[in-house]
């Protein structure tokens, strides 16, 4: 009986010690996969160029505010007739005219005699556009220049000022506010005057 026993307790033994062997051989279970990253959001495309139909706003627009980089003050933000929109926004970007443009004037340069009879500088820098957007509310502006930087400004226009101003071909009130930036300087609440040009 003890003997009967002891073996009985051994064969408990062997298989125990058989289970564990075989436990310690059975490789682990494989950690579940990781969900795959998620894609990296497209970029949102850049700007562009865009304009609202039948909206008007060609002209000058000057401002009394010391915007200036260097010897390089602003004349003036020029915008063109429709048409200008519409041949820029079809890709021929071959003028030195775009439909909206920052001019500076080179305040060392020579001093010269303007169509409109007014003295103006001969050092001047037109920048052209990267990308704009305008309609009847607001326009916005991105370019650069060599010399002067990345060139950006953001601005809300007083449609009835603007308005009176068209008809009267020019104005002394503001008819557009907002903020403009020329290389690391920040121009902010700056108007703009108005006047239709020749």
């Amino acid at each position: 009986m003890r003997i009967r026993g002891l073996a009985i307790g051994l064969s408990a033994v062997a298989l125990l010690a058989s289970a564990c062997n075989r436990k310690a051989e059975t490789p682990p279970a494989a950690a579940p996969a990781a969900p795959a990253p998620a894609a990296a959001p497209t970029p949102a495309p850049a700007a562009g160029f865009s304009h609202e139909a039948g909206f008007d706003a060609a002209g000058y627009y000057m401002t009394q505010a010391n915007v200036k980089v260097g010897t390089w003050r602003l004349a003036n933000m020029g915008v063109g007739a429709p048409s200008d929109f519409e041949t820029w926004e079809k890709g021929d970007h071959s003028s030195t005219f775009g439909p909206i443009l920052f001019e500076f004037e080179d305040q060392a340069s020579p001093a010269q005699t303007g169509e409109t009879g007014a003295e103006t500088r001969s050092g001047r820098i037109r920048v052209l556009p990267d990308s704009y957007a305008i309609d009847d509310q607001q326009v916005s502006f991105a370019g650069h220049d060599a010399k002067l930087g990345a060139v950006s400004f953001t601005g809300r226009f007083d449609k009835a000022a603007l308005a009176e101003a068209k008809v009267n071909s020019s104005s002394q009130m503001a008819v557009l506010t907002g903020t403009l930036k020329v290389g690391d300087k920040t121009y902010d609440r700056i108007s703009f005057t108005y006047f239709v040009g020749d």
